[in-house]
């Protein structure tokens, strides 16, 4: 008897279950997908060449588990405080609380069981749909297939079935602990005493916005504001700690702008009569600010963990951007190779079903250098004795054309040099005319300007620095002449190719040179030459030693690896965003559900003393609005700026998709908005 009871209360509120129901079914379907393309063999075969493909995906699915964990049981909650009454009645009746949490964990159990098993079939139907955005994303080529992962559905099945031992436990330790008269017992509303904000409420509402603007002001001026402070303080883990500081400003500023800050808002609008007591503003007002002070709480944590997800989408396409520039700087063309080796890679690619679109033969000389620089942390001196690769001016130049990214040189003095060198970021200028740089034969130069090494990978080549000297300079100057080969192709298929490649041009090492010098005197001597099979090993030490460097290089291998891990991260990324935002939004439509039942009476007994039903709708809907918008808005608000500052840390990114996730954000709470206010007004204006 008491199952039919309950089977029938449970019928009567199905709507309030629906949205629980769509959260639970989109998460298992995510959850199950992700777990089945761990199983697909052919996916993870391909993958594993580059990125474990598992682990990532196995990390999506726990962070997914916490997040619906947190919405099942906040959800839960929400669930047995809207049925206490009716638990209340059953242990009036003699029903022990034994029998009653038995059934009510039936319950529970039956609609999860129903979400799991409906998010299972439709992962099944569009596991293969995610598999195949997934191969988009990482750019590979097999076909996805279509396939049953029972280890998925058991994982799966486990997971969610120790959720609902988690709710069951939530369960009995509400009805435990609460006794007959509190199950009847109306819950108190709260007083507008303890609303009312006193002078210390102001402080601390101020203080929402201070904080939450001095991170908004920090993350938009990310880079200067830290430059200075590193110059000022010498602090150089600043762009480390800073975002942290950035995060935890806002996240504060978040809580106090809930708890105090919308109170304010709402205590400035209520002392204003004439505008309050129109369009019954008083009734819109008071509801809002007691449905804030009830929940503050889970708004700011929605606001905080909603800003979170759009932050890692950002995070997930600049982490993507600077791999991508760091191969593009380390492979500027598809090959970098000895000359020995050209005319058979041409042929090959001819043999492929391609050509050679552009080739250069870069001249260079490799050659010792003495420079002593001061160490501006230390403020001590250290010597440098190495070998670095010089370039002439017109050489450099005519490089420019098949590597457009070089920076445009021009050398003013005749003893002049532009200097690059690894540690510079990308193409931006540094002007250091106090470097001297010593070489051989008493012939000094002044590095005129510094840029980053945009030249391709250093191990083609024997230095680690490269400098560009004027044509007349090079020609003087005596070292080990060499030239790499810069070239890229076009009509071949890359993956076929690269297979054939690295077994008919596998790198090695060789071309060894040594070097001796010294600096004596204000004077660099010594000698630099070829390394001969009957040559010694040379004894490493300052200013002497050997050298070697690759024969070539293919950037293909990187390019794909590094399309591949920011492919699979930015997918991660996304659904797992996807599944907090319908969660969060969840939340706040179940709250809202269970608050109209609660003030049901209310507004019906404003309909009875003559209030049109037009009205009471606008109360509701502006009412509502006050829950959902200043939310949303403050979250993407959040992700926003958090990209904003990513976007000057990394310039070459496209965040188009971080953004696109922030107007996601907007229809999809709008929408649920929308369809919380339909549901709000059938609960109140049922008979």
């Amino acid at each position: 008897m008491l199952f039919k009871i309950i089977w029938r209360s449970f019928l009567r509120q199905t709507r309030n279950y629906v949205v629980y129901f769509l959260c639970m079914m989109s998460s298992v379907m995510i959850f199950y997908s992700f777990s089945a393309m761990t199983y697909d063999q052919p996916l993870v075969h391909r993958a594993q060449q580059d990125i474990q493909i598992g682990g990532v995906l196995s990390l999506g699915n726990f962070i997914v588990a916490i997040v619906v964990l947190f919405f099942m049981l906040s959800a839960n909650q929400f669930f047995i405080q809207q049925r206490q009454k009716e638990i209340g009645l059953y242990h009036l009746y003699g029903i022990r609380k034994s029998r009653i949490i038995a059934q009510l964990i039936a319950e529970t159990l039956v609609l999860n069981a129903v979400s799991l098993f409906v998010g299972i079939l439709m992962g099944i139907v569009f596991s293969k749909f995610f598999a195949m955005i997934l191969i988009k994303a990482m750019d590979l080529n097999i076909v996805s297939r279509f396939f049953i992962s029972w280890p998925s559905i058991l994982t799966t099945t486990l997971i969610f079935l120790l959720a609902v031992v988690f709710i069951s436990i939530q369960n009995i330790w509400i009805l435990r602990k609460k006794q007959l008269v509190e199950l009847f017992h109306q819950k108190k509303i709260t007083a507008n005493s303890r609303i009312k904000l006193h002078w210390s409420g102001y402080i601390f509402a101020l203080m929402s916005v201070g904080l939450i603007g001095i991170g908004y002001y920090i993350a938009t001026n990310f880079v200067s504001v830290t430059t200075r402070y590193i110059q000022q303080t010498e602090d150089n883990g600043a762009f480390l700690w800073m975002p942290l500081f950035i995060f935890t400003a806002c996240v504060f500023g978040t809580y106090l702008f809930f708890r105090f800050g919308m109170q304010m808002v709402f205590a400035t609008f209520t002392k204003w009569r004439k505008y309050n007591q129109s369009h019954l503003r008083f009734i819109i007002f008071n509801n809002a600010r007691h449905l804030m002070y009830k929940s503050w709480r889970t708004l700011s944590l929605i606001s905080i963990v909603l800003g979170i997800a759009i932050s890692m989408i950002g995070g997930a396409i600049g982490a993507f951007a600077i791999t991508y520039q760091i191969t593009e700087t380390n492979h500027p063309t598809d090959f970098q190779l000895s000359p020995t080796n050209m005319k058979a890679l041409e042929q090959f690619i001819t043999n492929s079903g391609g050509q050679i679109s552009q080739k250069f033969i870069l001249p260079l000389k490799a050659i010792g250098y003495y420079e002593r620089q001061e160490n501006e942390l230390t403020e001590e001196n250290y010597e440098t004795i190495e070998v670095l690769d010089v370039i002439s001016e017109s050489s450099f130049q005519k490089l420019k054309a098949v590597i457009p990214k070089l920076p445009d040189v021009h050398i003013e003095q005749e003893n002049g040099a532009v200097l690059l060198e690894s540690d510079i970021r990308y193409n931006q200028a540094k002007t250091d005319t106090k470097r001297k740089i010593s070489l051989p034969d008493s012939q000094d130069v002044y590095v005129e300007q510094i840029y980053g090494n945009l030249l391709g990978n250093s191990l083609v080549r024997y230095g680690f620095k490269t400098m560009i000297v004027t044509d007349n300079l090079y020609q003087e100057l005596e070292g080990i002449p060499y030239q790499v080969v810069y070239a890229n192709a076009k009509g071949y298929n890359e993956e076929q190719f690269y297979q054939q490649y690295i077994e008919k041009f596998p790198g090695r090492w060789g071309e060894d040179i040594l070097y001796h010098y010294d600096y004596q005197e204000g004077v660099l001597t010594g000698k630099i030459e070829h390394k001969t099979p009957d040559t010694p090993d040379p004894t490493y030490q300052k200013g002497q030693g050997m050298m070697s460097r690759l024969t070539q290089v293919n950037r293909y291998l990187d390019i794909r690896s590094t399309r591949r891990q920011g492919g699979i991260f930015l997918y991660v990324a996304l659904f797992v965003g996807m599944i907090v935002l319908l969660t969060t939004a969840g939340t706040l439509m179940v709250r809202q559900f269970f608050e109209a039942s609660r003030e049901k009476k209310n507004y019906q007994l404003l309909q009875q003393l003559g209030i049109p039903r037009k009205a009471l709708h606008k109360v509701v809907y502006k009412q509502i609005a006050w829950i959902f918008f200043p939310t949303m808005l403050l979250a993407v608000s959040h992700g926003s700026f958090a990209i904003y500052m990513l976007t000057q840390l990394i310039q070459d990114a496209n965040y188009w998709v971080a953004y696109l996730f922030c107007f996601i954000t907007i229809f999809i709470f709008t929408a649920a908005y929308l369809l919380t206010t339909n549901f709000y007004l059938r609960i109140i204006e049922e008979e």
